[in-house]
């Protein structure tokens, strides 16, 4: 019984080595819409993480006369936006730097 199993088990790795295969196949021939795609995903987490920044600023500047009446609910609010927007910028610094090379050798491609 131990030989079926392991020809199952050799059958079983022959079709997820020809599966991923075939995905790098694709991955290879999209390669550089797919690093331009990612190129302005990373990009979304800047824009999106400003954007989440000002309007936390504008919710602090708009309520400022609920917090001299201990309102406290737009506070938590706009501290609430402000922190989503910090995190949001810094995954983009963190997704710069991881995905640099890629972006460089795309870069590079667009010269040649």
């Amino acid at each position: 019984m131990s030989m079926s199993g392991n020809e199952n088990s050799g059958e079983d790795n022959v079709e997820k080595i020809s599966a991923l295969n075939e995905i790098f196949e694709d991955v290879i021939s999209d390669a550089s819409d797919l690093i331009k795609d990612l190129y302005w995903s990373v990009k979304t987490y800047l824009l999106f993480g400003l954007i989440t920044i000002l309007f936390g600023v504008q919710t602090l500047v708009y309520n400022i006369d609920s917090f001299q009446e201990h309102l406290y609910i737009p506070l938590f609010v706009a501290g609430t936006m402000l922190f989503a927007g910090a995190v949001q910028i810094l995954n983009y610094f963190r997704l710069r730097k991881k995905y640099s090379r890629l972006f460089r050798a795309q870069d590079e491609l667009k010269r040649a």
